[in-house]
């Protein structure tokens, strides 16, 4: 998973290594199907999810863009994809917001269906468990404030500069490879990083599109001002158990649906401002 604003909550979703298996496929974009025809309520009905008529998925929160508290209400990128996809199939989403680093044995014990927080497909995780198909793709990028957007138009411009970065991510990886002549500056948390370049302790901060996004959509103080193609692709899919073929065909299925029409798009632009991730 790819650190957002909440480091703990992130990085407390660890990889399950198993041994002596052939390892899967990598995740690709081709894993997103066309829509399945056959997906909708009638089938929605005959699945054995956790409560007879529901969906039911474990989040963790906060995770913004993808769940957080918003007065008393879940919102974000996973709840409202999760909602489309229970819509689909004719059943009542609800939520169960668990402690981040239980969130795979609250799923195995049933207390959900899926796992809906921002979870990056991985193949040691394959071994252990069944992933949708993939729903968003992370990218790198640069945020600065928007005093600075012509200032600082991208990476190279930085050059005798600071860059802050959440230590022991992605993009902290890419700032050092690719940040020559800047200095990269490392911070506990997104949290901590997007105050940083709020206070002008630094010039640029690097981190994940959607953190990024989000808060130059929120704030109205920050701009996106590069985003970086040739790093490492992650991409974030549900979790499933094992032998829940059943729901994953119905979920992929509606997900391919929702992908379909302007749901998805529509979605991703409510919380940031742009098409970002999108696959």
């Amino acid at each position: 998973m790819t650190p957002g604003r909440t480091a703990a909550a992130l990085a407390a979703l660890v990889v399950l290594a198993t041994g002596g298996c052939k390892e899967p496929a990598k995740p690709s974009l081709e894993q997103s199907g066309p829509p399945d025809a056959a997906t909708g309520p009638a089938q929605g009905q005959a699945l054995e999810t956790v409560a007879e008529g529901k969906l039911t998925a474990c989040t963790a929160v906060p995770d913004p863009p993808f769940a957080f508290d918003d007065e008393g209400e879940l919102d974000g990128i996973d709840i409202e994809l999760v909602r489309a996809v229970a819509g689909r199939l004719g059943l009542v989403p609800t939520f169960e917001q668990v402690a981040p680093g239980e969130l795979f044995r609250a799923m195995d014990a049933g207390t959900c269906d899926l796992v809906a927080a921002s979870v990056t497909i991985t193949s040691e995780r394959q071994e252990t468990f069944a992933f949708s198909a993939p729903y968003f793709r992370v990218d790198q990028s640069l945020l600065v404030r928007k005093a600075d957007e012509t200032r600082y138009p991208d990476l190279a411009a930085l050059a005798g500069r600071t860059v802050g970065v959440q230590a022991s991510t992605s993009g902290a990886v890419y700032a050092q490879a690719n940040g020559a002549g800047t200095t990269v500056k490392e911070y506990g948390s997104a949290d901590e990083l997007l105050t940083a370049l709020a206070a002008k302790e630094v010039d640029a901060a690097l981190q994940d599109l959607p953190v990024n996004a989000f808060d130059a959509k929120t704030t109205g103080e920050t701009v996106v001002t590069e985003t970086f193609a040739d790093g490492d692709k992650e991409l974030y899919g549900f979790v499933m158990a094992k032998g829940r073929t059943a729901l994953r065909a119905a979920v992929d299925g509606a997900l391919g649906q929702v992908r379909s029409d302007d749901t998805y798009p529509t979605i991703l632009r409510s919380f940031l401002g742009g098409t970002a991730g999108q696959i």
